[in-house]
């Protein structure tokens, strides 16, 4: 039968090695996330106050 000093030293290992695992599954999905929204924020750029005016001015003014 192993010593409790080695029981104990596998256990802490176990549990380092899953908080390891832990940490780099939550990293990976937060970059995943940031990358979607990256790309989503380059497909779809936020509306300036120059966009902005001239859909008012394609919505009101009458075709030439």
């Amino acid at each position: 039968m192993p010593n409790l000093d080695v029981l104990f030293a596998w256990a802490i290992a176990i549990l380092a090695g899953a908080a390891c695992i832990g940490a780099l599954v939550v990293v990976l999905v937060a970059e995943w996330y940031a990358i979607r929204r990256a790309v989503e924020r380059h497909r779809n750029p936020p509306l300036t106050d120059a966009d902005f005016w001239r859909q008012q001015r394609a919505l009101t003014e009458p075709k030439s």
